[in-house]
């Protein structure tokens, strides 16, 4: 199955795939906040894959809902941050994802590699 870089990059696959793989394997990996987690998205996506609060905290709170995530106060007296933890059926969404992703995610390598050579690397004939 081929698909064009954009259409992986920037079509159905980032919204319903990239940000939500991104966010177990961060808290998987580290529990954290919203805000936490946009700046470690953009700490490995770069301008890559934009993230902002209108979507964060969407898809934590379906998430959430899904019992992919769990929420709590960080602080217990007082409403602070909403601190989020994945659970075991989140560890196992993040699998499956993840075993799904990879085609998509070795098309952009090879098509980026295509375009390198195409572009950089190859000697005029």
């Amino acid at each position: 199955m081929s698909r064009r870089v954009d259409e992986v990059v920037r079509g159905p696959i980032k919204s319903k795939t990239v940000f939500p793989v991104l966010i177990l394997h961060l808290i998987k990996a580290q529990p954290d906040h919203g805000y936490g987690l946009m700046q470690r998205i953009a700490d490995v996506c770069g301008d890559l894959v934009a993230v902002n609060t209108n979507k964060i905290y969407p898809l934590l709170r379906r998430l959430e809902e899904r019992g992919f995530v769990t929420a709590s106060w960080d602080h217990p007296t007082k409403r602070s941050r909403r601190v989020y933890a994945i659970t075991p059926a989140g560890e196992e969404r993040l699998r499956r994802i993840k075993m799904s992703m990879l085609p998509y995610l070795d098309s952009i390598e090879r098509a980026v590699k295509r375009l390198k050579d195409e572009l950089y690397e190859r000697v005029p004939g």
